[in-house]
């Protein structure tokens, strides 16, 4: 990738938003897909957003909507694998939550 196309890839998402919501259930993969459209949405310039208690937190919005930040989603696999290693049930939105914290 040249230096120019880095920079107009850098830009691609600026003045854009994106909403990160799931169902809440397992899903293999999901993890891994959340935490990448989190961070090439930020890599892009776009605000990314995640929405807790799925369609029904983006309907009510307020406190259900959170911006994502580069951070939020760093370690995210590791707690998930964490979790899974010790056979524990999880709700993928408290986890999301807790990460926040």
């Amino acid at each position: 990738m040249t230096h120019e196309e880095h920079h107009a890839a850098k830009t691609l998402g600026i003045g854009k938003a994106i909403a990160v919501l799931t169902s809440g259930g397992d899903a293999q993969g999901m993890n891994a897909a959340v935490r990448a459209v989190v961070r090439v949405g930020i890599f892009t310039g776009a605000r990314v957003f995640f929405v807790h208690e799925g369609y029904q937190g983006l309907v009510d919005g307020g406190d259900h909507i959170r911006e994502a930040t580069w951070e939020s989603v760093s370690m995210m696999l590791q707690l998930f694998n964490l979790l899974k290693i010790h056979g524990k049930k999880f709700d993928v939105q408290c986890l999301v939550k807790a990460l926040h914290r």
